[in-house]
């Protein structure tokens, strides 16, 4: 995992140039003021989800992973409590749907750690680590703009 302001993505030293190269053609679209959806940067291997959820309480929200693909997440307007564990993930998935969509759910989060997000702020969560996004901070729900650049590993090797 990594975390940061979305100012300083490139002078990030754990983001090599070619996912500063996608971080870069994600703002470009971003600067645009996106409508909520997806948008292609290079197919299927990279893109750029564009959403306008609402937070919910921390209890509500399931963790997450994937295999195939890193997520950029950048939070755009509002505030966010994401979830967070600092060891691999070993246990069964409680909703297993890796193999059709990348992405499998868990209750739990083993030593979980919390990081609030504000606008401008972006986190990197590689394949296999576990995440919650979209809690609410305070416990007070809100409706949160976000933008994921997903990119899948294989680009990056």
């Amino acid at each position: 995992m990594i975390a940061a302001s979305i100012l300083d993505y490139q002078q990030v030293k754990g983001l090599s140039e070619k996912l500063k190269h996608f971080v870069e053609q994600a703002l470009s679209v971003i600067e645009t003021r996106p409508a909520d959806g997806r948008y292609q940067i290079e197919g299927d291997d990279v893109f750029l989800l564009v959403s306008s959820p609402m937070t919910e309480p921390q209890a509500a929200r399931p963790a997450e992973l994937h295999h195939q693909y890193l997520d950029v997440q950048i939070l755009l307007e509002g505030t966010e409590k994401m979830g967070f564990g600092l060891t691999q993930c070993v246990e069964a998935a409680d909703d297993d749907r890796l193999e059709e969509q990348d992405i499998a759910f868990f209750q739990h989060i083993p030593g979980e750690q919390f990081l609030t997000m504000r606008p401008g702020n972006f986190v990197v969560f590689f394949p296999h680590e576990l995440h919650r996004p979209l809690c609410a901070v305070n416990g007070t729900s809100e409706k949160i703009k976000k933008a994921v650049l997903k990119v899948r590993m294989t680009i990056l090797e």
